[in-house]
């Protein structure tokens, strides 16, 4: 009888619970603390012939709150996901943004406290570059992660020298359901 009253508790916990509370940060910090926090960023590029790129790639993604984090140049990959053959480069080490591949940068800045809703891509250089989706990451206690954003769908090729993606942050109007360039004061 208890083993069943445990099993009861437990299967009502799970049903009750929002899902949402398991996509937020564990390490929440109020809006304009100085704590910081280490996110993941997941990046596909897609298999479309000439897909990859060796460009400069930078990020820089949001909360609804405007907590801002911007990398300036991923850098570092863990390659997550390679096609069959493998993406090893003779005599170097794997920088990248290859064709097929999913990769994983790091980043640390201001704890966000709201989903990532803010995403956008800017890319320096002579390559195009044609990135499939994005996701945000945090790393719980633990040791595993959860994504804290949406999934950033471009399937496009990314202009040169302008900040391309998503912002459903601020506005519910179609075309920011499609990737488009914004103009941010810095950087």
């Amino acid at each position: 009888m208890k083993r069943t009253s445990i099993l009861l508790i437990f299967i009502v916990s799970i049903t009750i619970l929002p899902p949402a509370l398991g996509n937020k940060p564990n390490n929440l910090a109020l809006p304009g603390s100085q704590k910081n926090c280490s996110y993941s960023i997941e990046i596909e590029t897609t298999c479309a012939p000439s897909a990859e790129t060796t460009d400069h790639v930078s990020v820089r993604f949001s909360d609804s709150l405007g907590n801002l984090i911007i990398v300036k140049h991923l850098k570092n990959p863990k390659l997550l996901y390679a096609p069959k053959g493998g993406l090893k480069k003779q005599g170097g080490e794997y920088g990248g943004f290859e064709r097929c591949a999913i990769d994983m940068f790091e980043a640390s800045g201001p704890c966000m406290s709201q989903r990532v809703c803010s995403l956008y891509l800017k890319r320096v250089g002579s390559d195009d570059w044609r990135p499939g989706w994005v996701k945000v990451f945090h790393p719980q206690d633990g040791g595993h992660v959860v994504p804290v954003s949406y999934m950033f769908y471009f399937r496009k090729f990314v202009p040169e020298n302008v900040w391309y993606g998503f912002d459903y942050c601020h506005s519910k109007r179609s075309f920011n359901f499609m990737p488009h360039a914004a103009n941010f004061s810095r950087n």
